[in-house]
């Protein structure tokens, strides 16, 4: 099926695909069992995602270090955190989707539009991820910061898919949950859409500007 706007859609994972990430890591902290005290101390070693753009989490998402030494700096904040990042569940790797935005991807993948999922994401996440929507067909690639070396919101992660995919800004839309990824998308001259905790809005303005249905 032809669509007569936009041609490619690069779209986020966690909090955009997937329920907020905020309740990602409460429902695998519940599932591993955590005590209000370890959830506490687990919370504080992940408050230098937010506020630390050198944290370990950050040199994780571009491979800097492995996976087994942000697990093993996890578990020495909180005895048993690293399992958050696990290739098991209920890791945050198995965080559940939001079913309106999978109908979207599935409504999608019976179009010419290409879909790539675009994630700022740890190693241990490739495989799980290709699994769930690479060879679902729900989305045609995937661009994981940690085998790429470069993560949102660097202007040089974006750049780098318009080239991989040979991708004309100006017919490609960025879907994600980070108002902050998104004005850099839109500085390259991208079309944007947010991604809130209900996600109804942001999926039916989709549905318009990719004009399918």
């Amino acid at each position: 099926m032809k669509t007569d706007g936009y041609e490619a859609i690069i779209i986020d994972w966690a909090g955009t695909i997937t329920v907020p990430l905020l309740d990602v890591v409460m429902h695998s902290a519940n599932e591993l069992g955590f005590t209000g005290d370890d959830l506490a101390k687990a919370f504080a070693g992940l408050a230098g995602y937010m506020s630390d753009p050198e944290s370990i989490f950050h040199q994780a998402e571009v491979g800097h270090i492995s996976d087994d030494e942000l697990r093993a700096h996890m578990d020495e904040i909180a005895e048993g955190a690293g399992q958050l990042f696990d290739a098991d569940p209920p890791s945050i790797f198995f965080a559940a989707d939001r079913p309106e935005v999978i109908e979207l991807l599935e409504e999608l993948a019976e179009t010419d539009t290409l879909v790539v999922l675009a994630t700022n994401n740890f190693a241990t996440a490739q495989d799980i991820l290709a699994t769930r929507y690479l060879e679902s067909g729900l989305v045609q690639a995937i661009v994981n910061s940690a085998l790429v070396g470069l993560r949102k919101p660097d202007p040089a992660y974006y750049e780098l898919i318009l080239e991989t995919f040979e991708l004309d800004p100006s017919t490609t839309l960025v879907i994600d949950d980070s108002t902050t990824n998104l004005d850099v998308a839109r500085d390259l001259e991208m079309g944007t859409v947010l991604v809130g905790a209900d996600s109804a809005a942001a999926v039916a303005e989709i549905r318009r500007l990719v004009a399918y249905a």
